[in-house]
């Protein structure tokens, strides 16, 4: 992407401004894009004028915590050691994304609730226990509806609410999803019950009962 090229062009170019101190050209352009990131002063532009690049930089919790100094993945490049990586986790502004990992295989079994997409475990979830469209009356299959957050997605601070998790997801078919964002039906769904409560414009209220999950393997 042009993206991708600007900041790749951005990194080059710091990388040649460091001495010839044995490092690897590799190892340059590592050390360059952390400057770039962490040690850009605050309120500066980075090149070209835009907003500071997202660098992705996965690391296990032990290695966050020091109990261990496994090396972090740098999206995009590779290893890079658990020093950088905790730089980079705790600098000022950094944004953390929680991944839960199964520990034997180390597959990703499950994401942050703070992502807009639902993970395919979430939406099976989600199906399987409404299984329709959870607006009154409506039983449209839930396989073919939108997944809905109840209380709306924060894009801009993911973290203030609006988790993409279940009790915050709902099926509704895309007529009753337009309805639900383009007038002032509202829902509420009790998590220890299972119900979804609608409230008309007028005022009036509408409960739907939890279903009776179905298994889906």
């Amino acid at each position: 992407t042009p993206q991708a090229a600007q900041l790749d062009a951005a990194v080059d170019a710091h990388a040649a401004t460091f001495t010839d101190d044995g490092r690897t050209l590799n190892q340059k352009r590592v050390d360059a894009l952390y400057d770039l990131v962490v040690n850009r002063p605050a309120g500066t532009d980075t090149p070209g004028g835009r907003s500071a690049a997202q660098v992705q930089v996965t690391v296990s919790l032990d290695t966050l915590i020091g109990a261990d100094e496994e090396p972090g993945q740098l999206k995009g490049y590779g290893p890079v050691s658990a020093t950088a990586a905790r730089e980079v986790a705790f600098a000022p502004g950094t944004i953390w994304r929680r991944l839960i990992t199964h520990p034997t295989t180390g597959l990703l079994i499950k994401t942050d609730p703070t992502t807009y997409k639902p993970t395919a475990e979430t939406e099976r979830h989600v199906i399987a226990r409404d299984m329709t469209c959870t607006f009154p009356s409506c039983q449209m299959p839930a396989h073919r509806c939108d997944l809905d957050h109840i209380e709306p997605f924060d894009h801009e601070n993911p973290t203030a609410g609006g988790a993409t998790e279940p009790d915050n997801l709902m099926p509704l078919c895309r007529r009753h999803h337009l309805l639900k964002h383009r007038t002032r039906w509202q829902a509420q769904r009790d998590p220890d019950t299972g119900e979804v409560t609608w409230t008309a414009p007028t005022g009036h209220t509408y409960t739907n009962p939890p279903q009776t999950p179905t298994h889906i393997t």
